[in-house]
């Protein structure tokens, strides 16, 4: 790639120094709060801070970006390979998906029907009392009920339905990431890139962990993958037609079930479709071809949307606690009250809070449950919170807000930085044992716990069919073992994953791809969601870990020239 097709030096060195700056910001500032339980913002600590970050991020920032320019100046466009023949790739995509499942089967074995962590209990026990609510998606909920109904009538086995369940959801996700290897492969990436991300697909423990894992986020993420796979495909084509083709009906079918299998898909979709509108407003080139994708997707957010009507109608099913959408809002008032409420907690505390904030607040988080405060996870604080405040009485608990905000900001920042800092930090490790203070097994940050007293009566129970590799898997799970890799470790901390969103962004931006900045957007949509969400868990993260390796390969390699 020539130097004259990139940014102008002046403007990428800003870039990427401005990267770095906020990147040691953060890992600096989530360090002493991990350390310290607290950080006052003061304005000796701001200017130490700054310009600690100021320093070391212009070294990182300044060394991608020289090693950057050097390298496109040391050699000409890379030229892709020719496309292979459909059946070329028929051929990987079958291989691929064999490797895979092959990989995957012995924790299938092992942990035989399924992993029924997270959310399974709470959803079997709507299945089973027959009253459903939109908290967990229903189209998911529905799913369960299908094979645990399947199980019980074709097989007299609840068990066997949920194992039937567990081995489709297996190859499914399989086969969305054989697909990744045959869209690197039909674009002409390196057979050693290929190879590399097989081996990535294949025997990364956390795909192993999840393919395995009943929950919604394990069929969000093959969705995501599929979304983003077409995506980038569409756009590396660079034909510039309305006239559909055979990579929109993936696109369109992802996006429908990002839609149904999780609830914050639809506002992951909607940033994504925000994007592609001021691209067609006011991008100048393929607007065709723009227009196309967002008609595409548009539908399918609606389509995605009336099945989810539907199904909340035809179930006769009930809104679920919209306390989850709070989660930030929980963490930042239920700080503010032990530091400034006096509440005799803690030893810092300064009562300084207006008797009318604490009485908003004491309405909004009852029983005193901001005393449950957890700076990693919002869910003790949670569990107390009246949401009646928020629907009607939304002025004055706005007022309230705004008001603390302005009062004591940093405490806010201390909240959302202490919430986050597994997102935002890949040196932080508090995300590891976020559910582990109980002592019970299978909450580590790979969550395997089976909770027998309500799965064993709706005839779901553990049959492993490979005890010794079982109780094996269990240990590396329960001990955070990933952390004891060396240097590898950080490809499974999810600290690292936000940074390496930011700097494929930098590096499209850098060579002037803008167009295929575009995929990117789903992940920005998504990450708004984590942000503001309970906690740091692997499966918040994971579709971003599954899919954003191929989304970088993939918007990464030239376009082939004549097209």
């Amino acid at each position: 790639m020539k130097s004259r097709k990139m940014l102008s030096e002046p403007i990428a060195y800003f870039l990427f120094i401005g990267m770095g700056f906020w990147f040691c910001f953060l890992c600096f500032a989530v360090e002493t709060l991990t350390k310290q339980g607290n950080i006052l913002w003061t304005g000796s600590y701001i200017g130490r801070l700054m310009a600690g970050s100021l320093a070391a991020g212009a070294l990182l920032g300044g060394l991608f970006c020289f090693f950057l320019y050097r390298s496109a100046r040391a050699q000409n466009r890379t030229a892709t390979a020719a496309p292979e023949s459909r059946m070329a790739c028929g051929r990987v995509f079958a291989g691929a998906l064999l490797l895979i499942v092959l990989c995957w089967f012995p924790a299938y074995l092992a942990y035989y029907p399924a992993i029924c962590a997270y959310d399974m209990p709470i959803q079997t026990g709507q299945i089973v009392s027959g009253s459903y609510n939109d908290h967990h998606p229903l189209a998911h909920t529905l799913l369960v009920k299908g094979a645990m109904d399947l199980g019980r009538n074709l097989f007299g086995s609840v068990n066997t339905g949920i194992g039937l369940l567990s081995f489709l959801q297996l190859l499914f996700l399989a086969s969305a990431f054989a697909g990744g290897i045959a869209a690197l492969h039909k674009h002409g990436v390196r057979v050693w890139v290929q190879i590399l991300m097989l081996l990535y697909s294949a025997v990364f423990p956390f795909h192993m962990f999840m393919s395995v894992s009943i929950t919604k986020d394990t069929i969000f993420t093959g969705f995501f993958m599929i979304v983003l796979l077409a995506l980038c495909i569409l756009l590396r084509k660079g034909e510039n037609s309305l006239r559909p083709g055979r990579a929109d009906f993936p696109l369109f079918l992802g996006a429908v079930g990002i839609i149904l299998f999780r609830n914050n898909g639809k506002y992951a979709m909607l940033v994504l479709l925000a994007v592609l509108a001021l691209v067609l407003l006011f991008g100048r080139a393929r607007r065709r071809l723009w227009g196309r994708l967002f008609l595409c997707l548009a539908a399918a957010f609606l389509l995605g949307n009336l099945i989810l009507s539907a199904l909340f109608y035809g179930l006769n099913a009930q809104q679920g606690d919209k306390r989850e959408m709070l989660s930030m809002p929980i963490q930042q008032l239920g700080r503010c009250m032990l530091y400034h409420g006096g509440v005799g907690v803690l030893p810092e505390d300064d009562n300084t809070m207006s008797d009318e904030d604490k009485a908003l607040v004491g309405d909004f988080l009852l029983d005193e449950g901001y005393k449950e405060y957890d700076p990693r996870i919002s869910d003790p604080v949670k569990s107390h919170t009246n949401t009646y405040v928020v629907r009607y009485r939304t002025l004055e608990f706005a007022k309230t807000y705004l008001h603390l905000l302005l009062e004591y900001p940093g405490d806010f920042i201390n909240a959302a930085l202490a919430l986050n800092a597994g997102y935002l930090s890949p040196f932080d490790v508090t995300h590891s044992a976020v559910n582990q203070d109980s002592g019970e097994k299978g909450l580590g940050y790979v969550q395997t716990r089976w909770v027998e007293e309500e799965l064993d009566v709706r005839g779901i129970y553990q049959d492993s069919k490979w005890e010794g590799l079982h109780e094996s898997l269990e240990e590396w799970a329960d001990s955070n073992s990933y952390l004891k890799i060396p240097v590898l470790k950080y490809l499974f901390v999810p600290g690292t994953w936000l940074w390496l969103c930011l700097l494929t962004a930098g590096y499209l931006l850098a060579h002037r791809r803008f167009g295929m900045c575009v995929p990117l957007a789903l992940f920005a949509g998504y990450y708004i969601t984590l942000f503001l969400g309970p906690t740091v868990q692997l499966r918040y993260i994971y579709p971003v870990m599954a899919a954003l390796p191929f989304t970088v390969l993939l918007c990464k390699c030239e376009v082939r020239k004549g097209k």
